[in-house]
């Protein structure tokens, strides 16, 4: 299915198109109240990250489009302004930091398991990057 446009910004990292919008959500994300979804054009994966989070708790999402396969990233810095207002610029680096090569997992499911070992995270985590990369 097709994502709509409409109300939703674009921009390019490494040569994907990204829809990104920002939405208010309770009680039905990882995150409670204003985050960002920022999806790959061709669907394969997205990533979510909540606006002002605790500096010592913070996290992003990166997920692949059905949610069979997801990643929380620990410690990501703050993509928003002070003020808690995000720009493109914030969504392009939000976008280059998940495809770094070192993070630590917070959490991780692959299917319905999510009782893996550090190794097996770290091996989901690679897989999810070839996608994204």
């Amino acid at each position: 299915m097709a994502i709509s446009k409409k109300n939703k910004s674009r921009t390019y990292v490494d040569g994907k198109e990204y829809l990104w919008w920002v939405f208010d959500e309770h009680d039905q994300t990882e995150f409670d109240g204003l985050q960002i979804k920022a999806v790959c054009s061709d669907q394969t994966h997205f990533i979510k990250y909540g606006l002002q989070q605790e500096e010592d708790n913070r996290k992003v999402v990166l997920a692949l489009k059905d949610y069979t396969k997801l990643v929380h990233l620990f410690l990501p810095p703050k993509f928003e302004s002070s003020n808690g207002i995000i720009t493109k610029s914030g969504i392009n680096r939000m976008i280059k930091w998940c495809k770094q090569d070192i993070h630590q997992i917070q959490y991780a499911l692959d299917g319905n398991n999510n009782n893996l070992t550090e190794g097996e995270k770290q091996l989901l985590l690679t897989e999810i990057q070839k996608i994204i990369n």
